[in-house]
């Protein structure tokens, strides 16, 4: 898998666009709620899905290398292109959502 990932400096905010999901089951339909759960990206604990999880196996160390350089930058904001973001504690959410891979 690769992924784009942008940050502004300025703002503290880090925009990724497939890394984290976290879907709010309230605006999905029902019958779906049970595989976003099953997936692990749910709302308020999303991550990375366990399908995409998948695709990193035998290059772990490469996406620690990657996700290190993203801690450096400490995000305060982490804007995601699926489900709610984090408006706060970014870099403290990423070590949440990224706990497989430490």
């Amino acid at each position: 898998m690769e992924e784009v990932v942008f940050f502004h400096r300025r703002g503290a905010t880090l925009i990724l666009a497939d890394l984290i999901e976290n879907l709010e089951l309230n605006k999905v339909s029902q019958r779906s709620h049970w595989l976003l759960k099953l997936g692990g990206i749910s709302d308020p604990d999303g991550k990375i899905s366990l399908d995409l999880r998948m695709t990193f196996l035998g290059k772990k160390e490469q996406a620690r290398s990657c996700l290190k350089r993203i801690f450096q930058w400490n995000p305060e904001k982490v804007i995601l292109s699926h489900g709610r973001w984090y408006e706060n504690n970014g870099t403290a959410e990423l070590r949440r959502a990224f706990f497989w891979l430490e």
